[in-house]
């Protein structure tokens, strides 16, 4: 059995993403957040406010001791306030960086120490942005939380390699321009908070937008591709 657990499943990518894993019947999911809209017999839901700390400290994995593989995907995330700083409210800022942020490092972080002595692939997807790498005005709050994940992902990566844990692999990943209600934010804002609206527009007018669908696909290789290089891997460590 494959063991995924996953923010944000209420909707958008992380929604897209546990659909296409619960096709097939040897994926378990479990969702985290505030809302469960998925009804499957592999499918458990695990309340959890990304924005509240202590919910997130309170969360616990699963021993999952014959599992195939465990994966984490940080999923779940949110733009915040799209205005200058100085103009933006702190409750909400906080808020968003504990979603986009902190909790995914709070989840990684309990995530490598509960599964320590599986000798099993473990995999943990921390999914990024584009604008990680892009300072868009008014998007302070989604750019640095984004480019945080990054460095955040590159540091254990790092730390992986020197402890040389061959079971454990780490990824950032940007899915692209995805048709989501993140995306309709983005383009009611008001051009005063933010300039680059009218390129957003364009993108939405043109076609450009991927779908969620097409986007969860896209990862799900990719995560297929790591497990089995580790499970490749295992096998010849445990053959010798």
């Amino acid at each position: 059995m494959n063991i995924y657990y996953i923010s944000g499943t209420s909707r958008g990518l992380g929604r897209a993403i546990a659909e296409e894993l619960l096709k097939d019947s040897n994926n378990f999911v479990i969702g985290l957040g505030r809302k469960s809209e998925i009804s499957h017999s592999n499918y458990i839901h695990k309340y959890v406010d990304l924005a509240d700390l202590d919910q997130v400290r309170r969360f616990r994995f699963g021993d999952h001791l014959k599992a195939d593989t465990v994966t984490l995907i940080n999923n779940a995330g949110t733009l915040g306030p799209i205005k200058y700083a100085g103009e933006i409210n702190s409750i909400e800022l906080i808020e968003a960086f504990n979603v986009n942020l902190i909790s995914p490092a709070l989840l990684t972080n309990d995530f490598i120490r509960d599964y320590k002595a599986l000798h099993k692939p473990k995999t943990i997807v921390n999914i990024s942005s584009g604008a990680s790498v892009n300072a868009y005005d008014g998007w302070s709050i989604y750019c640095t939380s984004k480019a945080g994940i990054n460095m955040y992902t590159d540091v254990i990566k790092n730390e992986a390699k020197i402890r040389k844990d061959p079971f454990l692999k780490i990824v950032a990943v940007a899915p692209g321009i995805i048709e989501t209600d993140m995306q309709s934010q983005i383009r009611s804002a008001s051009k005063n908070d933010f300039s680059m609206i009218d390129k957003f527009q364009e993108i939405k007018d043109s076609g450009q937008l991927k779908s969620a669908q097409v986007s969860a696909l896209d990862i799900l290789k990719f995560v297929a591709e790591i497990n089995a290089e580790t499970a490749s891997f295992v096998d010849i460590r445990d053959s010798q």
